[in-house]
């Protein structure tokens, strides 16, 4: 291999008659364009470029690698709802189906690359920070197209992923996305439009265009925006690129202020760098034998307050995935009073729905025949607090409503209804309890196991009433 010497590259590139372009440009669909109009003049510039412009789906991906503040409230979205629990039910009775071995098969792993967890915290990921998912079914297109030969489930790419639309369609009378789409292209890869289950969050600043998605990512912008400048700040302090500060001479004569001497400033350098320092045996002050002074001329980490600046954008960045605000690290971590309350209301607002979202369109795309898909989140412990708090409500008000039946002010329909149950059929139930005959209240008695606790009405006397109210 040769080297080249770079005092001569420019000599021999001149010999070999090589014409070294003063512009280079770059070809775009559309036409060509002068590298330079892309080159971004200002900082402001070059932000509104990377999450706004052409490139900023892959922006998206790479700042969510890059990004503490927008990789963890993606993740605390995507990993709960892939824990969910994915369950194949029967629509008759809503039991659950374990043994149908395609379902099995494709609910666990999906693909080579990863099981049905991973498969839907990158699905998630995907529509989080490029505004849309679409996933490949893997069916050939030789056999029916039913549940059973769905052979693989894939990902797509969003950000290397185009749309390429059918031309002259009327939006407002479609009704699938055969009608708009004409198919989806990955490089030279075409995906027919009936293997691709689209997951899309609309730009409304572009109406209905199917190809026209947006990351929910946007609402927080501005906060993404600050915090690069941040942490680029951070870094040039860390690393301690330029000048911290200068020494400068304090020596003057008749005119006034006098330079350091060459060697003046040598001295100084090799007495610093030899004697002073925060090394075992160094000293940390020093002696200069020329008055001199020390000017500072670099911001610190506590003037610039970085951690202050990335803790409020990043309760932005979480404030527009909906992400409870005590999930938000900072340094003071504090306990918030509502942080159940907010839990609660994370997984019943933003990860059930979602769950459901993909369950239903599987259901709908896979075409399961009278069986569908469900994600059940029945193991998660802070939702399982609701059933306890439930199961006590309900024995109080079994309580309440047994008391009031006893006191013959309600029927057993009365109760019945009272917790959403099907009414019972014959007079027993629709009867208050000293209008029964005395059957009726023995048999009563025998299936709520009263025991002697309800007393027998007296049958049309003026005690009935005070003996009913009488009973336990």
């Amino acid at each position: 291999m040769a080297w080249y010497n770079p005092k001569t590259w420019g000599e021999n590139l001149n010999k070999r008659n090589i014409q070294i372009p003063e512009k280079v440009f770059i070809e775009r669909e559309g036409g060509h364009y002068e590298y330079s109009e892309y080159e971004p003049k200002h900082l402001e510039d070059y932000l509104e470029s990377l999450l706004g412009g052409h490139y900023s789906k892959q922006n998206y991906i790479n700042l969510f690698y890059c990004l503490p503040e927008i990789f963890a409230p993606v993740n605390e979205i995507a990993s709960r709802v892939a824990d969910a629990n994915w369950q194949l039910r029967k629509n008759s009775n809503d039991e659950v189906v374990y043994n149908d071995p395609y379902f099995n098969k494709l609910f666990e792993y999906p693909n080579p690359l990863m099981n049905f967890k991973q498969f839907i915290w990158q699905s998630v990921c995907y529509e989080l920070l490029t505004g849309a998912n679409f996933q490949y079914i893997n069916r050939p297109s030789t056999l029916q197209p039913t549940f059973d030969n769905i052979i693989s489930l894939w990902n797509l790419p969003t950000s290397k992923l185009s749309i390429e639309l059918k031309k002259n369609v009327d939006i407002y009378s479609s009704t699938s996305m055969n009608d708009l789409v004409q198919s989806y292209k990955e490089g030279q890869r075409v995906f027919e439009v009936k293997n691709v289950l689209p997951f899309i969050q609309l730009d409304i600043a572009f109406g209905n265009e199917s190809d026209k998605f947006v990351s929910p990512l946007q609402g927080a912008s501005i906060a993404i925006k600050n915090l690069i400048p941040v942490y680029e700040a951070r870094n040039v302090i860390y690393v301690k690129r330029g000048a911290l500060g200068f020494i400068v001479s304090k020596k003057t004569d008749a005119s006034g202020t006098m330079a350091l001497t060459p060697k003046e400033k040598q001295d100084a350098q090799d007495a610093y760098q030899a004697n002073y320092g925060l090394q075992r045996g160094k000293s940390q002050i020093g002696v200069s034998s020329a008055p001199v002074e020390y000017i500072d001329t670099s911001m610190s980490i506590q003037e610039l307050q970085p951690f202050e600046e990335t803790l409020s954008n990043a309760i932005a960045i979480y404030s527009a995935l909906r992400v409870p605000p005590h999930l938000v690290p900072s340094k003071d971590k504090s306990t918030f009073n509502n942080a159940k309350a907010d839990m609660k209301s994370f997984y019943s607002d933003v990860i059930i729905p979602m769950a459901n979202k993909y369950a239903q369109s599987y259901t709908k795309f896979f075409n399961i025949d009278r069986k569908y898909v469900h994600a059940d989140f029945s193991h998660i412990p802070i939702l399982q607090e609701d059933r306890k708090e439930k199961a006590d409500v309900d024995k109080i008000l079994g309580s309440v409503w047994l008391e009031r039946w006893q006191n013959g002010v309600c029927t057993l329909n009365d109760w019945i209804v009272s917790n959403d149950g099907v009414k019972g059929v014959g007079l027993i139930y629709e009867k208050k309890i000293f209008e029964l005959t005395e059957d009726e209240l023995s048999l009563v008695k025998n299936v709520l196991n009263l025991k002697g606790n309800v007393n027998t009405p007296t049958q049309n006397t003026g005690d009935q009433a005070a003996s009913s109210s009488n009973i336990v």
